[in-house]
């Protein structure tokens, strides 16, 4: 047979409590019913059945309305604990079904890799329609951060520096050379160093420090003792790149592949002699000295596949 305890427990039922304590809060039939969208009648109804399962009188009712007595806020303050423990257990389940399910996600800092990232998302989303893909774009210093507190699952960035995070795995997907550009033509790298004294007074129009290509072009000028151009304007989008070299004057350093937006606005070479600090590298990194989850495992193998590498001079 069951105890009274068991069988006040196997009555109440949650939405009893939640009436309880609108009626507690607005100490007003009508204001609660109007607040919790039931009928006054409905939800006298249910405030008489659950002090029928308590055995207590919850309110006191008057013309006035409804005065909670000693024992309903009582009542009040354990159903809200309640209200507390099953929030915390709704959020630990949507938290496990979201690892079950598969949540990845992407970190992006890869110019020039949109295009196989997005074939490799896109078949990802094709085997597995239920997965939640989540793509961050950061700079890059930030994806890393983001990849080493597991809060990204891989990222696609240069290698730049890579080799001084040796629990990461890289995989490269693209080799292209930089060129610089501006209204005046386009030159070699090799060649704006070194007449650095001649160039250096221009305006430059360079990516933001952190963003690979900043990075490669700040440390070729650090190890040549050459000191950075004064008049600076500075971008972390390519949005509207284009109309700022073209009205600005100024002069910037793309890569290789990206040369083919200036024509119609400059004289190009067909080749361009490039130097091995300004060789880009980008690729997929991800936590190699860690166990991934499988879903991981699987996105990975789909971008291997799909981003063998490619070289541009």
């Amino acid at each position: 047979m069951k105890s009274l305890n068991e069988q006040i427990i196997r009555k109440i039922k949650l939405r009893y409590l939640h009436f309880i304590d609108v009626i507690c809060e607005t100490q007003s039939l009508v204001a609660a019913a109007a607040k919790l969208n039931v009928t006054p009648a409905a939800l006298s109804k249910s405030c008489l059945e659950i002090e029928r399962i308590l055995g207590v009188q919850l309110f006191i009712r008057s013309h006035h309305g409804m005065q909670p007595t000693d024992i309903c806020t009582l009542v009040v303050e354990s159903s809200r604990s309640i209200g507390h423990e099953l929030d915390k257990l709704v959020k630990m389940v949507n938290e496990y079904r979201e690892v079950e399910m598969g949540t990845l996600t992407i970190g992006v800092q890869a110019m020039g890799l949109e295009a196989r990232i997005m074939s490799g998302v896109s078949a990802i989303k094709k085997a597995s329609p239920d997965r939640t893909i989540r793509i961050t774009h950061r700079e890059r210093n930030t994806l890393i951060e983001m990849l080493n507190r597991r809060e990204l699952d891989m990222i696609f960035i240069d290698s730049f520096q890579m080799d001084r995070h040796s629990h990461v795995s890289f995989l490269p997907m693209l080799h292209a050379g930089c060129v610089a550009v501006s209204q005046h033509g386009a030159r070699s790298v090799r060649e704006i160093v070194e007449n650095w004294g001649v160039y250096r007074e221009d305006l430059w129009i360079l990516p933001q420090k952190g963003i690979a290509m900043r990075d490669r072009f700040d440390a070729l000028l650090y190890s040549r003792d050459l000191e950075p151009p004064p008049q600076l304007i500075e971008y972390n989008s390519y949005g509207g790149l284009r109309d700022l070299f073209v009205h600005s004057g100024g002069w910037g350093i793309i890569p290789s592949y990206a040369l083919n937006l200036a024509k119609g606005y400059i004289d190009l070479q067909s080749t361009y002699d490039t130097m091995d600090e300004m060789q880009l590298e980008s690729g997929l990194a991800w936590l190699g000295a860690f166990p991934q989850k499988k879903y991981v495992e699987e996105a990975i193998a789909v971008f291997a596949d799909g981003g063998k590498e490619t070289h541009q001079a």
